[in-house]
């Protein structure tokens, strides 16, 4: 419910664990809001950390003790300081901030991956392709050769799985999944590297393209596509209009070397006929505004970010740290 009123417990910024009804439920609450009796208010100790990442991961370990309180076994202002909360810790022994803030970070792209790729698809492929209105339709478009639009075009190199070093740097393959990426290598020779830049498959997933901007090895079943000085809204833009070639091309018919710098993609040209980068990113960063306002409602709608039907309430606790 919503309310007009004010009182001491108006505050934002705060989890609100639920120590009566649905014992044990913890909810971040960004905004302003008044909280019920049935409801503590819990911050980190050290203020410096209470941002909403840190937060949200706090109230996922919350979560994680309900099954031991109910009804009749609440959730009082005692046993919640007396209750202990499985947590990141450094080497030293000390919380680690920086690790809950960049988990939680990961965990929100990966669920605005598929909306992200669903309204680029639906914002560029229907209105540019099938004929919408809108700026799109508005500008110039011409042909161009991937020569011509790409000043580095490199395939890269076959690494066996049995040549596999163990490591952290992503190792991008010809699948249409996670990016590219189909696992992770440590090795340093005989292979190649690449960043920021685009990548479509060869063969495999054929067509499939993913923007990288960290550095990865590339496999000999994906080509690096690069020009230098690019910013990733304009690689984001043509990365549906490379897609399409998975509709020319297949298994039996890959995208070799000399194929790809024959094909051509149709993009925004300039009055002077000249490939309009800055466009293509002017146009990206707008659809991204667009998404982070369909993002916002989409955590509030499935409650991940927030929701204001929950109350929340009581004097402010903390919780001591493990």
């Amino acid at each position: 419910m919503f309310t007009s009123s004010s009182n001491e417990s108006l505050d934002s910024n705060v989890l609100g664990v639920n120590y009566n009804g649905s014992v044990g439920f913890s909810f971040y609450h960004p905004y302003k809001a008044l909280f019920s009796d049935d409801v503590k208010r819990v911050k980190w100790i050290d203020e410096t950390h209470n941002n909403r990442y840190t937060l949200l991961f706090l109230s996922t370990a919350i979560r994680q003790q309900k099954d031991k309180y109910a009804y009749g076994y609440k959730f009082n202002a005692q046993r919640m300081k007396r209750q202990k909360v499985l947590l990141p810790v450094t080497k030293e022994g000390l919380l680690d901030w920086q690790f809950m803030e960049d988990y939680m970070k990961a965990k929100e792209q990966q669920i605005l991956k598929p909306t992200i790729e669903k309204l680029c698809k639906h914002l560029i492929i229907n209105n540019i392709i099938m004929g919408g209105g809108g700026k799109l339709s508005r500008t110039h478009w011409k042909a161009f050769n991937f020569t011509e639009v790409f000043t580095d075009i490199q395939r890269g190199k076959r690494l066996k799985k049995a040549d596999h070093s163990e490591g952290t740097t992503p190792y991008i393959s010809a699948t249409a999944l996670n990016n590219g990426v189909d696992g992770f290598v440590g090795n340093e020779s005989g292979i190649r590297k690449f960043s920021n830049c685009l990548t479509v498959a060869n063969s495999g997933s054929v067509g499939s393209a993913f923007f990288h901007q960290y550095e990865f090895v590339a496999s000999d079943h994906v080509t690096q596509l690069k020009r230098d000085g690019l910013d990733k809204y304009a690689y984001l833009f043509m990365i549906p209009f490379i897609n399409r070639l998975s509709e020319k091309y297949s298994f039996n018919r890959e995208i070799n070397d000399n194929r790809i710098k024959r094909e051509k993609l149709i993009l925004p040209s300039t009055d002077e006929g000249e490939i309009d980068f800055a466009f293509m990113s002017s146009f990206m960063k707008e659809v991204e505004q667009d998404i982070l306002k369909t993002t916002l409602k989409f955590f509030k709608d499935r409650h991940i970010v927030n929701n204001p039907k929950i109350g929340g309430g009581g004097k402010m606790e903390t919780l001591p740290r493990p």
